[in-house]
């Protein structure tokens, strides 16, 4: 146990029942802060740590978690299963984000999901966050406990890593990728008014970044944020990725990312090299309450792009001076990522932390860009957001149910709310089945016209990047696009030769002219 400052540490072991616990005495090895000692238990056993007085405390390299009236336990297990990962990577994903819980309650749960995400044209899924976390704070999960295993909630039983490893096998056998959502920025100790859990009870100087007060840096935003440049730290880091890699996951989206460059960059670099070696995919949130850096990660890296998210929802919700912008957007941001990297950008309307995209078209709110539509224009302002997402250079990517439109009531932040309200609810399948079966054929429309090459009109004319233009059309391989964001119909003509076939259409065209907030896309034949 690393615990360089304690003067005295104690480890425990008890039935899988809880019970009496036998308490063994560490000893302290010279020279590099860790207590050791041999001890007896069984698989299924718990076991904790005691130091100085403090605790009980987790094992930060424990395997499972199981929590307990009495708070969370570490429990001795056997090693983790193996998994190979897919044999080829996705060229142009299509990143479904879920939470395991909200979407099928279980990872078996899931698995009886995966053909509808199959049949819908999804090839990855994005689980948020699988660490273990107490539930009575968060349903998230972006409080992990302890990062190297795998939340007991969502398993159907006890054995909740092989569980994951069965999903992510089902996965793999119908050709879909499965990402983590990982989150080494911080730990679910939170600030000091939250429970001493695991690393603040063992090495809280160094484990953690502090200010010249002695208080916690709280650039995550949820109480402390881990110190990137501790060896521990790094450790514990990197073997958590290595048991998430051996079980197959295909890539990992890092909460926070730019928290981990705190450092001067070392731990990324150290997960680069490490990815290279394992064939996974990251996936960067550049930004944190201090820090943006969004454009400045190196490739490989992914990175999650909230300007296509902003211009993309005020384009929608026809504010002034966004067409520039949006032809930016659209051809995956080379303004933002470089003209060789348009791939980098991994787009997308919606996340977990955020209203709906439904939620989108029933509140006006100028933070979020979004607008009261009406119920009349409310599934034409879904197929809108969704065309421009799917028919854009880089990595689409969209939140379980926004498909067919599932809402939170316009809650925005509901990270501590289980309940129905952040349910999937799979009768609204049905409801807003054109909606489903739109995303469906646009998916069908992408992959055979990968967007890569694009060349931009206005409707009639050259393009008009002024304040007052809430319109543009672009032909990008043998699709002809056009975009019509402002309140009135709007003369179209072609700018390039066809023959054009009506392919998809928001709204249909009211003769010659688009009609009022639609996007119409054709194919050349």
């Amino acid at each position: 146990m690393h615990a360089p400052a304690a003067t005295r540490v104690s480890l425990f072991v008890a039935g899988p029942e809880g019970g009496p616990a036998v308490e063994t005495a560490m000893v302290r090895s010279a020279g590099d802060g860790r207590w050791r000692t041999t001890a007896d238990a069984d698989v299924g056993d718990r076991y904790w740590f005691v130091v100085d007085g403090v605790g009980p405390l987790l094992d930060p390299e424990a395997m499972d978690v199981v929590l307990t009236p009495e708070g969370p336990r570490s429990v001795v297990r056997r090693p983790w299963p193996h998994h190979a990962p897919m044999a080829g990577r996705h060229e142009d994903p299509i990143v479904y984000e879920l939470h395991v819980r909200g979407f099928a309650r279980t990872f078996r749960g899931c698995i009886d999901r995966l053909d509808y995400l199959l049949e819908l044209g999804v090839n990855v899924i994005e689980l948020m966050p699988v660490h273990p976390f107490d539930t009575t704070r968060n349903y998230w999960g972006y409080m992990p406990l302890v990062w190297g295993a795998v939340h007991r909630g969502y398993a159907s039983g006890d054995d909740a890593a092989t569980e994951l490893a069965e999903l992510i096998d089902a996965a793999h056998r119908r050709g879909i990728e499965v990402w983590l959502d990982v989150v080494f920025n911080h730990t679910g100790e939170g600030d000091a008014t939250l429970p001493t859990w695991s690393l603040r009870g063992l090495d809280d100087a160094h484990a953690y970044l502090h200010l010249a007060d002695g208080s916690y840096n709280d650039d995550a935003g949820c109480g402390n944020v881990v110190n990137a440049a501790d060896p521990y730290v790094r450790e514990l880091v990197m073997s958590a990725l290595q048991r998430f890699a051996d079980l197959g996951v295909d890539g990992f989206r890092f909460d926070l990312a730019s928290i981990l460059t705190r450092d001067g960059g070392g731990l990324v670099e150290q997960i680069t090299a490490w990815a290279r070696t394992r064939r996974v995919r990251l996936i960067a949130e550049p930004w944190d309450l201090a820090e943006y850096q969004v454009g400045k990660w190196p490739q490989p890296w992914l990175q999650w792009n909230d300007r296509f998210r902003d211009d993309v929802r005020g384009f929608l919700r026809a504010e002034p001076g966004l067409v520039a912008s949006v032809i930016d957007r659209l051809q995956g941001s080379p303004a933002v990522f470089g003209a060789d990297a348009p791939c980098a950008s991994v787009n997308f309307v919606t996340a977990h932390d955020g209203l709906t995209m439904h939620d989108l078209t029933i509140l006006t709110n100028d933070h979020h860009h979004s607008w009261d539509c009406g119920p009349e224009l409310r599934l034409q302002q879904l197929k809108n957001y969704f065309t421009l997402l799917l028919l854009a250079a880089g990595t689409p990517m969209f939140v379980m149910g926004d498909e067919f439109a599932r809402t939170q009531n316009g809650l925005d932040n509901p990270y501590d709310v289980d309940s129905e309200v952040t349910w999937v609810d799979w009768k609204r399948l049905d409801e807003w089945g054109e909606l489903h079966d739109y995303v469906r054929d646009l998916i069908t429309v992408r992959g055979a016209n990968r967007p890569t090459t694009f060349q931009f009109h206005g409707l009639t004319g050259p393009v008009d990047t002024s304040r007052e233009s809430r319109a543009v059309a672009w032909v990008g391989g043998d699709l002809y696009v056009a975009a019509n964001a402002s309140w009135d119909a709007a003369p179209f003509a072609f700018q390039e030769a066809g023959p054009w076939k009506l392919r998809v259409a928001t709204a249909a065209m009211i003769g010659d002219r688009l009609a009022p907030r639609s996007v119409v896309v054709w194919q050349r034949t």
